[in-house]
C-alpha cells in the first residue's frame, strides 16, 4: 500500500507535463492515455522495483539515497530492451517515483532541519531538470520534423464511426499533397468480426508514407459526396482515439492512428470522450489487424 501513492503521483506528474508541453499540437487528449499506461507501469513494475530498492539498501547509512536513486534509474533504463525509444519515459518515471517515495517517507519520519532542506532542494532540482529535458525533447522532436505535417482527411459522406489510418504499409501508395496538406482519402470496409452488427463498417486507409504527423489541431476533416463535393467537419464532430504500432513478420514497424467521426452527435462531449459504441468498434478493429501480423 505504501507504494500506491508514489505510483499515482508519478503518473499524474508525467501526464500533466506531457499534456502541457504538447498542448499546442492537441496534446490535451494525451493525458488520459499517458496516465493510464504510466499508472499501470508504475504499479506493475515501478512499485516492485522500489520495494527491491528498499530491501537492498536497508542496511546502508552513507550513500543510501544515491544507491536507491541509482537502482530506480537503472531498472527504468533497462526497459529499453522491451519498449525501445519509450524507455526515457520509464527513466523519468523511475526518478520521480523515487523522489516522491522518499518525500513521503520523510513526512512520516522526523529528520534534522538541514537534511530536510537538502532533500527538498534536491527534489526541486531534479523535477526542474526533468521538466527541462521533456521540454527540450519536445522542441527537438518538432524541429527534427522540419516541415509541420498536416493531414486532410476525406471521409465518405454520411459515415459515422471509427477510422484507422495505417502508415508505413508496404506496396501501398504514398500520400498525395494538396498544398501544405497530406490528403488521406478514407475508404469504408466491413470488419469480418463485426458482420451483421450496426458497427461492422469502418473507415480505413493504408499508405506507405511513414511520417504520420502530429499537428492534430491543424488537421482538416471533410465529408465528400459521390460528386466530390466537400463539407468541412467541425472539431466537435471528431474524437481522437489515439494510435499505436504493430511489428510485422518482417520486423518492420507499422504505425497507426485512430479517430472517431460523427455528424449527428457533434458536441464537446463527443470530441473529448467519443462514443462508447465506436470505442468498442475501435477495439475490434485493433484485434483484427493485430491478428494479421
Amino acid at each position: 500500500m505504501n507504494k500506491i501513492k508514489p505510483a499515482l503521483y508519478t503518473s499524474l506528474i508525467l501526464s500533466t507535463f506531457l499534456m502541457i508541453f504538447s498542448i499546442m499540437d492537441g496534446g490535451i487528449w494525451l493525458f488520459p492515455i499517458v496516465f493510464t499506461y504510466s499508472l499501470a507501469g508504475n504499479l506493475a513494475y515501478g512499485a516492485p522495483v522500489s520495494l527491491l530498492s528498499d530491501w537492498l539498501t536497508r542496511k546502508l547509512v552513507k550513500g543510501k539515497l544515491f544507491a536507491a536513486g541509482f537502482i530506480h534509474a537503472f531498472f527504468g533504463a533497462i526497459t529499453y530492451f522491451v519498449i525501445d525509444g519509450f524507455a526515457w519515459f520509464a527513466v523519468i518515471c523511475a526518478v520521480i517515483f523515487f523522489l516522491i517515495d522518499e518525500w513521503l517517507k520523510r513526512k512520516k519520519t522526523p529528520s534534522p532541519e538541514r537534511e530536510r532542506k537538502r532533500f527538498y532542494l534536491t527534489l526541486v532540482s531534479v523535477l526542474s531538470v526533468v521538466a527541462i529535458v521533456m521540454l527540450a525533447k519536445n522542441w527537438i522532436s518538432i524541429n527534427d520534423k522540419g516541415e509541420i505535417i498536416k493531414n486532410r482527411y476525406l471521409v465518405p459522406e454520411g459515415y459515422e464511426g471509427t477510422i484507422v489510418i495505417f502508415y508505413g504499409m508496404p506496396d501501398r501508395p504514398s500520400l498525395e499533397k494538396d498544398g501544405e496538406f497530406s490528403v488521406i482519402p478514407v475508404e469504408i470496409e466491413s470488419l469480418p468480426t463485426l458482420m451483421r452488427t450496426d458497427i461492422e463498417r469502418y473507415g480505413i486507409y493504408q499508405t506507405s508514407t511513414e511520417d504520420r504527423g502530429y499537428s492534430i489541431n491543424q488537421n482538416q476533416y471533410f465529408y465528400v459526396d459521390e460528386e466530390g463535393k466537400r463539407t468541412l467537419l467541425e472539431g466537435e464532430c471528431i474524437h481522437h482515439s489515439g494510435g499505436g504500432s504493430v511489428t510485422g513478420s518482417d520486423r518492420k514497424e507499422i504505425v497507426y492512428d485512430t479517430f472517431q467521426v460523427t455528424n449527428s452527435a457533434c458536441s464537446r462531449d463527443f470530441s473529448s470522450k467519443g462514443n462508447g459504441r465506436y470505442s468498442a468498434q475501435g477495439r475490434e478493429i485493433g484485434k483484427y489487424w493485430l491478428s494479421l501480423y
